[in-house]
């Protein structure tokens, strides 16, 4: 099914987490919203976002449907998710977000 958008729930105070939301954005070829794990409305405006991300235990991506629907993918899975979406000629940079990503969660 085709993606619409994609959300990126994250914590504020983890390093890594804040760099791949701040440069996820401009590698995707759909929008990208950003929303920290802390926002009070957050668990209000996604109701199906997994407990662990509204705790901040983890972060998450969402696929949002052109119908609205949401699938959120915890962690690393989120990688899966948004591969296809990477813009054209930014796949390197992609990968390089991705070690990132894989570095933070080996420490």
């Amino acid at each position: 099914m085709k993606t619409a958008e994609v959300v990126v729930v994250y914590d504020v105070s983890c390093p890594a987490c804040s760099r791949i939301a701040r440069e996820l954005p401009d590698l995707l070829r759909v929008p990208v919203r950003v929303r920290s794990c802390r926002d009070p409305q957050l668990a209000a405006i996604h109701p199906g976002l997994p407990a662990s991300v509204r705790a901040c235990a983890a972060p998450a991506l969402g696929t949002v449907r052109p119908d609205g629907s949401v699938r959120w993918w915890p962690g690393l899975s989120g990688a899966i998710a948004v591969l296809p979406l990477v813009r054209r000629g930014a796949l390197w940079e992609a990968l390089g977000v991705l070690r990132t990503a894989l570095r933070t969660r080996v420490r």
